[in-house]
């Protein structure tokens, strides 16, 4: 039996990147244009520093924890002519206007598409259509790019972000017709990691127990 695609591993294409600070120092609630998303989008990796102490006369040091910190993240975004969120944010905090330090979300989809599901059920679209015309029927409350009809399947809160590095676009080249590509690196002070597990291991272990005994008793409708 086909392995259901609720349980697939997650792919790295369906993500979304908002601005969770609110109006805090922004009328305009976010830095970025909510119907703008983003062609790119690093993970933030957390690293540890560590101190090695001597316990008595244990032959082995032993390593702490002494501080962490979080990498740059990098957004990128195709350039648009009346698109200036990346430069606005960097150039009003080197100014020090406000909002310098904002919170931002990523968001990662899971590839289960759940209206696709049940338009498919509904003989809407064909089990097995992915194209134009899917994405019309399914999409029609979610235009302007905002994935509505996706679930989320883990979320990283990447607290008092500060805007460190930005470029306009790509290297201009005659020869090339590739679409302009803008950058901006952020600093994360510190990241939180939302899943089902972070929330409560133990409901992560018993979805777990139960989407392996669903997938081997060949039962649900997904």
């Amino acid at each position: 039996m086909a392995q259901r695609r609720f349980l697939d591993m997650m792919q790295q294409y369906p993500f979304w990147v908002l601005d969770a600070s609110g109006f805090a120092g922004n009328p305009l609630f976010s830095v970025f244009d909510p119907v703008l998303g983003f062609s790119g989008c690093s993970m933030p990796e957390i690293t540890v520093e560590t101190k090695e102490i001597q316990r008595g006369n244990w032959e082995y040091k032993t390593p702490v924890i002494k501080t962490a910190s979080v990498s740059v993240v990098t957004l990128q975004r195709g350039a648009r002519f009346y698109d200036s969120d990346f430069y606005n944010w960097i150039s009003g905090a080197i100014r020090g206007v406000q909002p310098i330090r904002r919170n931002l979300v990523i968001i990662h989809f899971l590839g289960f598409r759940l209206q696709r599901f049940v338009a498919a059920r509904a003989g809407l679209v064909q089990p097995g259509q992915s194209g134009v015309g899917a994405e019309v029927v399914l999409n029609a409350s979610g235009q302007a790019g905002v994935p509505l009809d996706r679930i989320p399947g883990r979320a990283w809160f990447c607290g008092g972000c500060i805007p460190v590095r930005y470029k306009p676009g790509g290297d201009f080249d005659a020869t090339s017709s590739d679409v302009s590509i803008m950058e901006l690196d952020v600093q994360p002070e510190y990241v939180s990691e939302l899943t089902i597990n972070t929330v409560s291991p133990i409901a992560a272990r018993v979805a777990s127990l139960t989407f392996a005994s669903l997938e081997a008793t060949g039962t649900g409708g997904f």
